[in-house]
């Protein structure tokens, strides 16, 4: 695991190397070139300051240098007589002479030399100096200036690791609290103090932390009101099996084997509503979208329902005629319509009429469920879409959780819905806003109207 703290130390430490190094070779470079002009000044003025003399000769006298002197001197005549030079230091012998003025490099036995020629009357003067002793010179300059600086690295390597770790210590400290965190324990890390660049960070971990314990609370209030629901008609259940079982005549078994019988069907329908609205929490992983027809679907659903409208009186009908195209999960959409349907059929009175109609309009699939029951009062609207929920004094046998889980399909496919009143006089319609799909390959259908069914007596509206 790569530490942040080693990181910084030797990436700061290796970029204070690097930029060390190019200092030195940058001042050396500067230096060599600054000693190089100085010196290049102070041949020019040796050989302006010799005057060549011809009785220089005569005594044949040789020009010795005093001690120290780096410069070496040489005077010569036009035909290269050379009237002195110096001895000590002596030019090479492969120094040739030159005859033209001004400064040039010259490579030796002894390597290269800077040479300066002055050309007068009387004669020439080549004054000249080893490369070599300018580059130990520039040397001696350059390190007593980088010396500091080269014994500063590991101090400031110490002290950007001390400085890191002070820095780093509220992040090690916000870590320490996030170990203590479970799911017992879900209150939001402390913000006071934080830095200003960890306090983006310790916010969305206490934002992550408010919806955990929102998700955890809505899961134990889930469990617990899916048991005490659970509990009477599993209570029910028993109660009717021993009355079957204590029965003493056939009718009476019969009687209640039949209520034995509505009630499981009564408690298999609440344990797949509990399944379906489990599979809908926040956070469960939805199946992949796909192109459905709802107007489809909501004849087959109808279809599947007319039996039991037919059973309780109820005109069930279909008014979708034409394919209305939508991305989403076919069995969730199935389901959505099966509770709005199945909730309209326990209000709607007999004779009556119930609608599943599906339009498309300005891009988008409206689906709408109407019935001619007591409808929903304006102030309830919104709290009966909450689980297990019911209107009081309510005596229709059901779990509160139709509603809920039709809002968490509409919300998962990214639509809207809406209750209102049907008609003045009185009834529930809830309409349903899902977002048409629209794609270049709509040239045809998604599907076929299918044949029409068989219309039961109260179904007669199902359309083909």
């Amino acid at each position: 695991m790569r530490s942040i703290r080693s990181t910084l130390i030797l990436w700061l430490a290796g970029g204070l190397a690097l930029g060390s190094l190019a200092v030195l070779a940058g001042t050396y470079a500067l230096t060599r070139s600054q000693v190089g002009r100085l010196f290049d000044e102070e041949l020019r003025q040796v050989a302006l300051a010799v005057h060549v003399r011809e009785d220089w000769m005569a005594p044949r006298r040789v020009r010795i240098a005093r001690p120290g002197f780096e410069l070496s001197v040489r005077a010569y005549d036009r035909t290269g007589r050379v009237y002195f030079e110096t001895v000590l230091p002596t030019l090479p012998s492969d120094v040739p002479q030159i005859f033209e003025e001004g400064p040039s490099y010259v490579d030796t036995s002894d390597g290269r030399w800077r040479l300066y020629t002055h050309v007068t009357p009387e004669g020439t003067v080549q004054v000249g100096q080893a490369v070599a002793a300018r580059d130990a010179l520039a040397r001696e300059l350059t390190l007593p200036v980088l010396m500091p600086m080269l014994l500063l690295i590991p101090l400031l390597a110490a002290l950007v690791a001390w400085a890191l770790k002070r820095g780093l210590a509220p992040l090690a400290e916000t870590s320490h609290s996030v170990s203590h965190r479970d799911a017992a324990r879900l209150d939001p890390l402390p913000t006071g103090g934080v830095p200003q660049e960890l306090a983006p960070l310790v916010e969305q971990i206490n934002a992550l932390l408010a919806r955990l314990a929102r998700a955890l609370d809505a899961q134990r209030r889930f469990l617990a009101d899916a048991a005490h629901e659970l509990r009477s008609p599993v209570s029910a259940l028993a109660l009717q099996a021993q009355l079957a079982q204590r029965a003493h005549t056939p009718a009476a078994r019969a009687a209640a084997l039949d209520e034995l019988r509505a009630g499981t069907e009564r408690t298999r329908r609440l344990v797949q509503q509990l399944l379906d609205f489990a599979r809908l929490e926040p956070g469960v992983p939805a199946g992949p979208l796909v192109p459905v027809d709802l107007a489809k679907i909501a004849r087959e659903v109808v279809g599947i329902y007319a039996t039991q409208a037919d059973e309780r009186g109820v005109d069930l009908g279909a008014d979708a005629p034409g394919p209305a195209p939508v991305l989403g999960i076919e069995a969730e959409l199935r389901s959505l319509l099966a509770n709005l349907i199945d909730n309209a059929l326990r209000y709607a009175p007999a004779e009556s009429a119930i609608t599943a109609s599906v339009r498309e309009h300005a891009g988008h699939i409206q689906l709408s469920v109407v019935d001619a029951g007591p409808g929903i009062p304006a102030a309830e609207r919104e709290r009966v879409f909450e689980r297990f929920h019911r209107l009081a004094g309510d005596p229709t046998p059901g779990s509160g959780l139709g509603l809920a889980i039709v809002k968490a399909i509409v919300e998962r496919h990214h639509g809207t819905i809406r209750l209102e009143d049907a008609s003045p006089d009185g009834g529930l319609a809830a309409r349903v806003t899902l977002p048409a799909y629209a794609s270049a390959e709509r040239e045809a259908p998604l599907s076929a109207p299918s044949a029409p069914r068989p219309a039961p007596a109260f179904a007669r509206r199902v359309a083909p």
